[in-house]
């Protein structure tokens, strides 16, 4: 079941971002997730308009929204491969005309999922936080 997130999903959904960021991001060091979960609990998930998939009681998965933006589209490690991210992304989908992302170019996992969710590629950048390059995503 998809819906909107509640202050008390917080722990858990900084729990989901931080495994799930490690699994999906072996280029980028486990320590730098980890010194970005206070400000993902306290600024950035709060800032944005986040809808949680929850399975039995538990979030297992969770889309945020900035305007057109997916800021973090994240399932637990656990529960990947089951159709969850696809279900958040398709919602976000049903609550916007557009939408775009970036995603971690070695990521390529990631870049095939949103890709065959219809997502285009429209150009790259450099991430000013971890020297990474990230393709910009667009569907519409």
């Amino acid at each position: 079941m998809i819906r909107t997130y509640m202050e008390t999903d917080l722990e858990e959904m900084v729990r989901i971002w931080y495994d799930a960021s490690v699994v999906a991001h072996p280029f980028v060091s486990a320590s730098f997730w980890a010194s970005h979960k206070s400000a993902m609990k306290e600024k950035y998930l709060p800032l944005a308009e986040n809808y949680v998939f929850e399975q039995e009681g538990e979030v297992v998965g969770f889309i945020s929204l900035a305007g057109e933006r997916v800021c973090a589209l994240f399932v637990a490690p656990k529960a990947q491969g089951k159709g969850i991210g696809k279900a958040l992304l398709e919602h976000a989908k049903t609550l916007r005309d557009r939408v775009s992302l970036r995603v971690y170019r070695d990521n390529k996992k990631a870049i095939h999922f949103y890709e065959s969710r219809g997502l285009k590629a429209t150009g790259e950048e450099v991430d000013e936080h971890t020297s990474c390059l990230q393709v910009l995503m667009e569907w519409e």
